[in-house]
């Protein structure tokens, strides 16, 4: 309950902040009042999610987390909402598209074409996975060099960062 009340929080701080930012670059124009009054409705309705949240939820406190979090905060895997990953076939899809979507990272950030990447999740009590730790492999290099130990290392810290994770939950082999 209270994450989901956090990330309506950090929402509403960013669209707010949003809205000033665009009210300070734009010229005091009559357009400049049409801005004004689309992005004060932006604010409205976002501050009014956990209440249209309360509401289909039928006043139900235990259903309102997952209607406050709602399609506007979808978490899981970027695009698509966790829902759609709370089976163990889900799960399993899950894996496999955070897998291809962190070799294409990698090939596009640092050039390399990976091997192999393993996501290992677990689910947690809503039925969501979390991505608890990521096994790489690195395409096969017949002499381990220090250059071989460096890429290793940016691979980790690209997959980390990336993931949000400790570098200690990234394996990189060769």
């Amino acid at each position: 309950m209270i994450g989901a009340l956090s990330e309506w929080l950090r929402h509403l701080v960013m669209i707010i902040l949003l809205a000033v930012f665009l009210d300070l670059i734009l010229p005091t124009t009559s357009l400049q009042k049409y801005v004004r009054t689309v992005l004060g409705l932006v604010v409205m309705l976002t501050m009014l999610t956990p209440i249209t949240a309360l509401i289909e939820s039928h006043f139900s406190v235990d259903a309102l987390e997952t209607n406050i979090a709602g399609p506007l905060f979808a978490t899981g895997f970027p695009g698509q909402t966790s829902s759609n990953y709370q089976t163990a076939s889900g799960n399993i899809a899950f894996q496999n598209d955070l897998s291809a979507t962190l070799r294409e990272e990698i090939q596009s950030g640092l050039g390399i074409s990976l091997q192999s990447v393993e996501v290992e999740t677990t689910v947690n009590s809503t039925g969501t996975p979390i991505v608890t730790g990521v096994n790489a492999t690195l395409p096969l290099i017949s002499n381990k060099t220090s250059k071989t130990t460096v890429l290793e290392e940016e691979v980790k810290e690209q997959i980390a960062e990336s993931l949000g994770l400790p570098i200690s939950a990234v394996h990189v082999s060769n």
